[in-house]
């Protein structure tokens, strides 16, 4: 889900397949000699911490996966089937008879960049820390069926697992290692409250080298990395600005050298550059509004089905995307193994959402324009992130739609830090949003009942007693096969019920200059392969 770097072995989940695994050793490094040299990066926002267990952004934990090592890398085959993964960190794994217990070898190699060797007490130190309350990580909800994890030695991990199902790996990779020696004094209930840039080390390709907040950060190669003579590159500098205009200026000015997002509707100011390459394809991501649903008007699905209705996301598509993309239908994108083929995206019909409004109560009684029930007027306020255009245009877009059937809304543009603290706090009518999917098939994150008082992404506060059960029959499962009905039950529960307006699969076109040798773009991570990346870095920056 959130891996970095790409080697050519790779091994498939005897899960997924019903053999058992083989173990798998990493293949030498090879390549093209050191030829050192910057890559600058342009991104819309600064990192939150420089402890990947603090983050909650795809921004941050992008650049932190350069200094962080995963125990295994997820390779791109996941529309066919579940992932299947390489080594890494571990250079081979096996399996018990019963498939309950795992165990991993670790390079013995590996060091951070300070020279202290990275081994299972790092390993084991990750998963105290990937579990702990006090620490409170966002995703620590895939750590519940590892019961424990242990050092057998100091290159020897053992993961045991509750009962059998076919993400058990999976689950134990998700989330880089972590520095035991010098994170393990600082007590978990004080790393909220701790300047993590001066405990950063890094045992990945690059190391921090300097940070000015809101403007650059700036990781050079680290020596210690156990891929050696990898990285090529001498440094990565990200180039931070909130405006994607102000980055797609700076690209063609030859200032920055790669952008992971380009708008579509500035496709034509790149296309026609013989210095500029560009790679269009499926994201892994879909744009959504997300309504409140546990108070106010959008409390009733009829609400909300009315609303999607009244959207046009074909326009939206064609004004904002300039055609890239298709209409989302729900949360399970449409190119991967397990989306429910019976779906169908709800039509663009603002008759019949008009209709609905008024079956739920809610009519224009006093002439103003706007429905109302009960003397309230049905007014959203619709927020969108201020650092990024194109959700404002899509907020805009949907005032208009929604207008049309007598529904006030009110676009509000906010930064985004101040808009992740309305989230996290449900108190957001509606938000234009975005998600990358995770290659696991794992829903409970955004559509199991939150629980009161724990941090969640279910922001609208969406809860279903049945899709809540069925989550749970999915976790117990131990093969694809038994899981896909489930699934598609729970797709369909969720398409019914609207907690989202699902907007646009999206596509992605990422730029990059024509420098860059070896650059692999696909849908895993922007720096899949940065390691082996090569630029003939003329400016000398």
């Amino acid at each position: 889900m959130k891996k970095l770097v790409s080697v050519s072995v790779f091994l498939v989940l005897a899960a997924a397949c019903g053999s058992e695994e083989p173990t798998y050793t990493t293949p030498a490094s090879g390549g093209p000699p050191d030829r050192g040299g910057t890559v600058v990066v342009g991104i819309v926002s600064d990192v939150q911490s420089w402890n990947p267990y603090l983050v909650e952004d795809l921004e941050s934990e992008h650049v932190l996966s350069l200094l962080y090592p995963s125990l295994a890398v997820e390779q791109t085959d996941y529309h066919r089937h579940p992932p299947s993964f390489a080594p890494s960190l571990a250079t081979s794994w096996t399996w018990s008879e019963d498939h309950r217990v795992l165990t991993l070898e670790l390079n013995p190699d590996a060091r951070w960049s300070d020279g202290a060797p990275i081994t299972s007490r790092d390993v084991v130190f990750t998963w105290r820390a990937q579990t702990s309350p006090e620490v409170g990580w966002l995703y620590g909800y895939v750590k519940d069926f590892i019961e424990t994890v242990e050092a057998v030695d100091d290159h020897t991990v053992r993961a045991t697992f509750s009962h059998v199902y076919p993400y058990q790996l999976m689950d134990l990779n998700d989330g880089p290692i972590i520095p035991a020696h010098a994170w393990s004094e600082i007590p978990f209930d004080a790393w909220g409250d701790t300047d993590w840039k001066a405990h950063a080390l890094s045992g990945g390709p690059f190391s921090l080298s300097d940070h000015t907040p809101q403007q650059e950060i700036v990781l050079t190669r680290n020596p210690s990395y156990f891929r050696a003579p990898l990285p090529h590159l001498g440094r990565v500098v990200f180039r931070i600005s909130p405006s994607a205009d102000g980055l797609l200026t700076q690209l063609l000015a030859g200032e920055i050298d790669f952008l992971q997002s380009v708008p579509p509707d500035r496709l034509d100011r790149v296309a026609s550059r013989d210095d500029l390459e560009m790679v269009i394809y499926d994201n892994r991501s879909y744009t959504h509004i997300c309504w409140k649903t546990d108070s106010g008007p959008m409390a009733d699905p009829a609400v909300r089905n009315a609303l999607t209705t009244a959207i046009d996301r074909q326009k939206i598509i064609d004004v904002v995307y300039a055609g890239f993309g298709r209409i989302a239908v729900g949360p399970v994108l449409s190119p991967f193994w397990a989306f429910n083929r019976e779906l169908r995206p709800l039509p663009f019909d603002p008759g019949a959402a008009r209709a609905a409004l008024e079956a739920a109560g809610w009519t224009d009684s006093d002439g103003d324009g706007f429905v109302d029930r009960n003397g309230q007027t049905l007014s959203i306020e619709i927020l969108a992130p201020a650092e990024n255009e194109l959700r404002q245009d899509i907020a805009l877009l949907v005032e208009g739609d929604l207008e049309q059937v007598g529904v006030r809304v009110e676009p509000r543009f906010v930064e985004w830090g101040t808009l992740m603290a309305i989230l996290d706090a449900g108190e957001a009518d509606a938000v234009v949003n975005m998600w990358e999917e995770p290659t696991q098939i794992d829903l409970e994150g955004l559509w199991h009942s939150p629980a009161p008082g724990e941090p969640t992404f279910n922001f609208g506060r969406y809860a279903n007693p049945e899709v809540d059960e069925l989550l749970r029959e999915v976790a117990e499962l131990t093969n694809f096969a038994e899981q896909k009905p489930l699934l598609d039950r729970i797709q369909a529960l969720i398409v019914a019920d609207q907690p989202y307006t699902f907007l646009v699969e999206n596509t992605r076109i990422t730029v990059h200059s024509a420098l860059i040798d070896g650059a692999e773009i696909n849908a895993a991570t922007p720096f899949f392969n940065i390691d082996e990346w090569t630029v003939d870095d003329a400016a000398g920056r």
